[in-house]
C-alpha cells in the first residue's frame, strides 16, 4: 500500500518537473524573440518562432497524450524532457560556434518545434498522471496544485528569461536551459505510480497510433459529457483570450491610462487566476461540478459586464482580478470532471485533445478579438466603444455558456467526489 508520505513525494516530484519545465520553456522563448529582435530586428521572425512552438503543441496534443497511455505516463514526462534538452543544447552550439544568421534562426524555428511536439507529450502525461497519485477526494486539490505550478513556471521563466540573456548572452540562457530540462528528467525518473501505469505494448486491436488517437477523438465526441465538457473548456479559453488584446485599448482609451498601467491589469488576471486555483484546492468536492462550473460563469459573466462598464482603475482593476479567480475555478474544476469521466486507458489521450482545445482557441480567441476590433474602428467606431462591446459580448457568451451548463440534464451522471 502506497503512503500519504509516498503519494506527497511523488506529488511533489511530478509539481516540480512540471515547473522546471515551463519555466525553460518559456525562458527559449524569451530568450529567441531577443536574439531575432538584435540580430535581425524583425518582428515577422519572431512571430513566426512563436508560431511554431504553439501549433505543434496544439495540434499533437491528443496525439501525444495517446502515446503517453502507451509508452507510460512517467516516461513520456522523461523522454520529452531530455529530447528538449537535446534540442536547445543544439542551438546553445550553434550560438558558441557562431553560425551564420539564417542557420541561427532556421535552427530556433527546428528546436521550437521540437519543443512544442514534446511538449504535446508532457502536458497531458502530466494531467493524466495527476489521478493516479492522488486519491478521488483530493483530486481537485492536486489539480489546483498542478495548475499553480504550470502557472508558476511560466510566470518565473517569462522574470528570468531577460535577465539570463542579459547577464550570459543568448548561448548562456540556452545552456542553462538545456541544463534545466535535464535536471527536470532526472527527478521526474524518480516518480513512483502507486498503481499500474498504461502497459508499454499496444494491444492487437489498438493498430497504429494515429489511427487509435482518431478513433479515441471519435469516442469522445460520441459522448455527450465528454463532448460537453470540452466545448465548456473552449468557450471559457476564448473569452478570456479577448483580455491580452484588449487592454492595452481598453488601458488607453476607455480609462484614459499611460500604457504602463496596462501591466497592472495583465497582472490581476493573473494573479486571480492563482487565488482561484487556490480557492478551487480548497473548496470539498462539489455536489455537482457541473453546477458549480455554471454558477460561476455567471460570475464571471457578470464580471465581465462590470469591466465593459467600469470608469475607474480600481473598479476595472477588481472586476479582471475577480474574472481570474473565477477562471482559475472553472480550470480546476473542469479538469477535474474530464479525469474522473476518462478511462484509465486513455486518459492521456483526452487530455490531449483538452489541451488541443484550450491551445487552438486562446489564439484564435486573440485573433478574432484583433480582427474585431480593427473592423469595428475601420467602420467609424471609436476604440472606447469597439472596445465596451467586445468585452460585452464575451459577458454574454459567458452567461450562454453557463446558463447551458445549469440547465444541462447531469445530475444522475455528475461525480461530485
Amino acid at each position: 500500500m502506497t503512503t500519504t508520505t509516498g503519494i506527497r513525494r511523488n506529488l511533489w516530484l511530478l509539481l516540480q518537473g512540471q515547473l522546471v519545465t515551463h519555466m525553460g520553456n518559456q525562458i527559449y522563448d524569451i530568450a529567441m524573440l531577443l536574439w531575432i529582435k538584435e540580430v535581425t530586428g524583425s518582428a515577422s521572425l519572431m512571430g513566426l518562432a512563436l508560431l511554431m512552438t504553439n501549433m505543434p503543441q496544439a495540434l499533437l496534443a491528443p496525439l501525444g497524450g495517446r502515446l503517453a497511455d502507451r509508452l507510460g505516463h512517467v516516461r513520456t514526462m522523461v523522454t520529452a524532457d531530455l529530447v528538449s534538452a537535446v534540442a536547445v543544447g543544439a542551438v546553445a552550439l550553434c550560438i558558441w560556434g557562431r553560425t551564420e544568421p539564417w542557420v541561427m534562426v532556421l535552427a530556433l524555428c527546428v528546436g521550437n518545434t521540437v519543443l512544442g511536439a514534446a511538449a504535446a507529450g508532457f502536458n497531458p502525461a502530466v494531467l493524466a498522471l495527476v489521478p493516479a497519485l492522488v486519491t478521488g477526494k483530493d483530486l481537485a486539490k492536486g489539480n489546483a496544485a498542478h495548475q499553480s505550478s504550470r502557472l508558476g513556471g511560466q510566470i518565473l521563466g517569462q522574470g528570468t528569461g531577460g535577465v539570463l540573456y542579459s547577464v550570459l548572452g543568448a548561448a548562456g540562457a540556452f545552456s542553462v536551459n538545456a541544463l534545466s530540462f535535464c535536471i527536470s528528467a532526472v527527478t521526474e525518473a524518480w516518480i513512483r505510480v502507486p498503481r499500474s501505469e498504461p502497459a508499454v505494448e499496444p494491444g492487437p486491436a489498438e493498430g497504429s497510433l494515429l489511427r487509435d488517437t482518431f478513433a479515441m477523438v471519435r469516442r469522445v465526441l460520441s459522448q455527450p459529457d465528454l463532448r460537453a465538457l470540452l466545448l465548456y473548456i473552449a468557450a471559457f479559453h476564448l473569452c478570456l483570450s479577448c483580455l491580452p488584446v484588449l487592454l492595452p485599448f481598453y488601458a488607453e482609451h476607455v480609462l484614459s491610462l499611460s500604457d504602463w498601467w496596462f501591466g497592472f491589469f495583465v497582472a490581476a488576471y493573473t494573479i486571480g487566476i492563482m487565488a482561484g486555483f487556490a480557492v478551487a484546492g480548497s473548496l470539498g468536492p462539489p455536489a455537482s461540478r457541473f453546477r458549480l462550473v455554471a454558477l460561476v460563469g455567471l460570475g464571471v459573466g457578470t464580471l465581465f459586464g462590470a469591466t465593459a462598464l467600469a470608469r475607474s482603475f480600481v473598479v476595472a482593476w477588481l472586476a479582471l482580478l475577480g474574472i481570474g479567480v473565477g477562471i482559475g475555478v472553472i480550470i480546476v474544476n473542469l479538469m477535474t470532471e474530464l479525469q474522473i469521466r476518462s478511462p484509465e486507458g486513455e486518459r492521456g489521450g483526452i487530455m490531449g485533445a483538452a489541451e488541443a482545445i484550450g491551445g487552438t482557441s486562446f489564439p484564435l480567441g486573440m485573433a478574432l478579438t484583433g480582427i474585431l476590433l480593427d473592423v469595428m474602428s475601420g467602420q467609424g467606431a471609436s476604440y472606447v466603444a469597439s472596445t465596451r462591446t467586445i468585452l460585452t459580448v464575451s459577458a454574454a457568451v459567458c452567461v450562454l455558456v453557463a446558463v447551458a451548463a445549469l440547465h444541462s440534464n447531469r445530475s444522475p451522471g455528475d461525480h461530485g467526489r
